[in-house]
């Protein structure tokens, strides 16, 4: 039997800096799991490339606009029986409102809940983390000077944001 050629999976995430000095991430909750935390982003479609993937994606699930910043990594693994190319982007949040969200994922209610969460830029808030991920909160840790030093100057209009409490 010939060797199938399997191509990865694509996708795409954002490592997303606020103006409040923190990095916005969504938590999710899913029937007989505890929470665990993703940077936000998912799959790309035929023919899309990473950025304009990047940007649907966060439209549909935070309905928020963004300036890419840069790319951070590139992450080849296997999860759940299928390989998986994953770029994440170092992006500054613009806005966000959670109204404009209409990925898929809102319509149905097996898949569990997607919500905002905050993290400051913090050694100690970023390793206690439940990232889904630990190769993100690796990179995290690691660039962390990198990561305040974009967050200067980031711009959100604060009028669009959920209140946090």
């Amino acid at each position: 039997m010939p060797e199938r050629d399997c191509q990865p999976v694509r996708r795409v995430r954002a490592i997303l800096l606020t103006e409040r000095d923190s990095l916005l991430f969504i938590e999710r909750h899913k029937r007989d799991r505890p929470p665990y935390w993703v940077a936000p982003g998912g799959g790309l479609h035929a023919g899309e490339d990473p950025e304009q993937g990047l940007r649907r994606e966060l439209r549909e699930e935070l309905g928020a606009e963004v300036e890419i910043l840069r790319r951070a990594f590139v992450l080849r693994h296997r999860i759940a029986g299928k390989e998986l190319e994953e770029h994440f982007f170092v992006c500054r949040l613009l806005t966000y409102d959670l109204e404009l969200r209409d990925g898929p994922e809102f319509g149905d209610p097996s898949r569990g809940s997607y919500e905002p969460a905050e993290a400051p830029f913090d050694e100690a808030a970023i390793a206690a983390l439940p990232l889904k991920t630990p190769q993100l909160q690796e990179w995290l840790l690691a660039e962390l000077p990198l990561l305040r030093d974009l967050s200067i100057g980031t711009t959100v209009d604060a009028n669009r944001l959920p209140c946090s409490g």
